[in-house]
């Protein structure tokens, strides 16, 4: 079973589309785990989110750690990391590592290594700006078990300096007039260097629902349909969203003619720190298992 396919049976399973993104934050955190070092602080919040989440029957479809959120506490939070890892995805939830990787074709092929081999992620993020030699090392063929993994492609970001090069003009036939945003050439690639493995999926943002239906638009008429890791969805009363609505964002993907339910929509300080909005830390796990709950129903189509 390819990447794709599985993503669409665990969201049948789980009943939601909903990505955790696992960032830890231990200025947010130490309310909710005052004692111990600051690895142990880290691997009990998200060890009693998880606790919380199977007892409830409440899961998020996968989840998303950053490993820069990790790297830079020390390197003992790495190994954190990596337990993490291993214990969500041992309660059935897919891991999808954020490292936005990409380099030239022996340092892809390393990280890819670290991403599916030491830390066991079953996806990871990774940057096309290299071009095909680049991405090529985090598609593995299937006598290497690729059916355990895949990768989501940077295509559409948030971010402000985004317009920088995604919304640059670039001529697309012989026709001068032919003309289209860069990252609709990185879309074009997405899906030629998928083929038919069914294992890339490409990161869009929340924040510009329009183009989230374009994107959706351009993959169905190419009859290539991708998933979609959309980081940017807020929770209501919780500081640090990008302002991205679920129902907003499921809609887009509808107009545009999306048909397969595979894409994921993540949700980092929202739900990891849902406990915000009602100012007790000391039920961070059970406002997150909350928050996810109703952020599923608010996606509910």
């Amino acid at each position: 079973m390819n990447f794709q396919a599985r993503l669409e049976e665990r969201i049948a399973k789980c009943g939601n589309p909903i990505c955790l993104g696992m960032d830890p934050v231990l200025k947010l955190i130490d309310p909710c785990c005052p004692d111990g070092s600051a690895e142990d602080k880290i691997k009990r919040f998200y060890s009693e989110i998880l606790e919380c989440a199977l007892k409830r029957g409440v899961q998020p479809a996968v989840v998303k750690p950053n490993s820069a959120y990790y790297e830079c506490v020390s390197v003992q939070a790495m190994l954190v990391l990596q337990q993490l890892i291993a214990d969500y995805r041992s309660a059935g939830i897919p891991v999808i590592l954020d490292a936005k990787r990409g380099d030239i074709g022996k340092s892809s092929a390393a990280y890819a290594t670290a991403a599916y081999d030491v830390y066991k992620a079953d996806a990871v993020t990774v940057s096309p700006w290299m071009g095909a030699d680049s991405v090529g090392p985090f598609i593995r063929s299937s006598e290497t078990n690729a059916d355990e993994h895949g990768a989501y492609v940077l295509l559409r970001t948030s971010n402000k300096g985004a317009h920088d090069f995604q919304d640059l003009p670039v001529v697309r036939s012989d026709d001068p007039r032919d003309k289209a945003e860069a990252f609709y050439s990185v879309a074009d690639k997405i899906m030629e260097w998928d083929g038919n493995f069914g294992y890339l999926g490409a990161v869009v943002g929340a924040t510009h629902p329009e183009e989230l239906e374009k994107i959706t638009a351009y993959t169905v008429a190419h009859k290539h349909e991708i998933p979609f890791l959309i980081p940017g969805v807020s929770i209501p009363g919780v500081p640090g969203g990008q302002g991205g609505d679920a129902k907003t964002v499921l809609t887009a993907i509808a107009n545009g003619g999306g048909k397969r339910k595979f894409h994921v929509l993540n949700s980092s300080s929202g739900l990891n720190f849902a406990y915000q909005r009602t100012g007790n830390p000391a039920n961070f796990a059970s406002d997150c298992i909350d928050a996810l709950e109703k952020l599923a129903e608010a996606c509910s189509m």
